[in-house]
């Protein structure tokens, strides 16, 4: 009687797992909107950390003039890098459209053929 019991006991929690197993892997609506307010909430105190700082920063002129010279020294002695990263990223974006063009040409080939 007792191993009886034990397995029914045991069936029981399998059958109570399945449907929190499901569960567990979709997310509800409650979560979805939580994670959605947070978001919300993140954003908006960067943004409005990030607006102060702005404030602040163009009230001083002499802090505009500083952050321009280290820009531009900055830029300056990083040039050739700039370009090298700048050529590749033009050269990968026109790789990138031409693939997508070839991409959609096969595909309207594929409608074409599959409509006659």
């Amino acid at each position: 009687m007792t191993q009886t019991a034990s397995t029914s006991t045991t069936n029981v929690i399998e059958l109570s797992k399945e449907p929190s197993i499901a569960k567990a892997n979709e997310t509800s609506t409650g979560e979805l909107v939580v994670k959605g307010v947070a978001t919300a909430v993140a954003a908006s105190a960067i943004i409005e950390s990030g607006r102060g700082v702005i404030i602040t920063i163009s009230r001083h002129p002499i802090v505009v003039l500083g952050l321009g010279i280290v820009a531009g020294y900055l830029t300056h002695k990083y040039r050739k890098e700039l370009l090298t990263i700048t050529s590749k990223t033009a050269e990968q974006s026109k790789d990138f459209i031409l693939q997508q063009k070839q991409n959609i040409k096969d595909l309207i080939v594929d409608v074409k053929e599959s409509e006659e």
